[in-house]
Parts: structure tokens; sequence; C-alpha cells
């Protein structure tokens, strides 16, 4: 499960994926294995031994995953800062994670010059309205980049 989190986190972050190295610390009829995963450069050493493999890689990659979302709740989330327009499916998959209705969109284009689109959704029972934008669909990307913003300070994504 945990190894599992790990490797979607690299995935969807773009970077290699996780790589271990378990070693037996202890006699071969009584196993001590202790692992070390490397993800995004940083090195991960689990504190404890286990008596089989799998359970020092499952415990190390929570180690991991749980050092990399602590620093990504002080940091933000740079995939969202960083390509904005993924902020609708981030939003979606948000939805299905939590077992919530997904954002229901209502786009207008305001009467005046030039063409322009707003966009205000609602999500969880609450409305979240976006910037001004020059097409429909970045107007969509726009509410749902304010609605995560939003739920930044409520929920962990």
């Amino acid at each position: 499960m945990h190894k599992n989190q790990l490797q979607e986190y690299a995935q969807k972050s773009a970077l290699p994926l996780p790589s271990y190295h378990t070693v037996n610390e202890g006699y071969p009829h009584a196993a001590k294995f202790r692992s070390t995963v490397l993800v995004n450069k940083t090195t991960y050493t689990s504190k404890s031994t286990f008596p089989n493999r799998k359970s020092a890689e499952q415990d190390v990659a929570k180690l991991a995953f749980d050092c990399i979302a602590s620093n990504l709740g002080q940091e933000g989330c740079p995939l969202i800062e960083q390509d904005p327009l993924s902020s609708k499916s981030i939003l979606h998959e948000f939805a299905v994670k939590r077992n919530l209705t997904f954002p229901k969109y209502t786009t207008t284009c305001p009467e005046g010059p030039g063409v322009v689109f707003v966009c205000s959704l609602v999500f969880d029972g609450r409305t979240y309205i976006g910037e001004v934008a020059g097409s429909k669909k970045f107007a969509e990307q726009q509410a749902a980049h304010s609605t995560i913003h939003s739920l930044l300070g409520t929920f962990k994504l």
C-alpha cells in the first residue's frame, strides 16, 4: 500500500521511480531486514528492522511518503503551481478519493467589450469563483484552481 502511494507520487510528479535497497542485518536463521529508498535524490532509511523484506520496504515507503507529504504541506502543492491547467483533473481526483460529488461548473460570458468568460463552481456545498479568462476551458481551470487553493487550508490533498 505505502509503496504504491510513493510510486504514484513519483509518477504524478514526473520523478524517477523510487529505488529500494534492502539488507539483512540479522543472521540467516533470524533475519532482520532494513530498507532504504531513494526518491527525488533524497534517501530515506527505515528506523526499525523487520522479519521480511516486504515489511521493511513498506515501512520505509511510509516514512518517505510521510516526510514528502509533510514538506508539501509546508510548501504548498508544486504540481498545481507548475501546471494550473491540470486543476480540473486534480479536483476531480480529489472528489473521487474523498467520495464527494463532482464539481458542477457554470461558465458565463458577461456582455461588454471583448470576449471574456467567468466560471463558478459548486463543490461540496460551497461556491467558488475563478478569475476572468479568454476561453471557457481556461475559465473552468481558473475556478478549479481557486477551489484547490481554498481547500488546501481545509484538507490534505
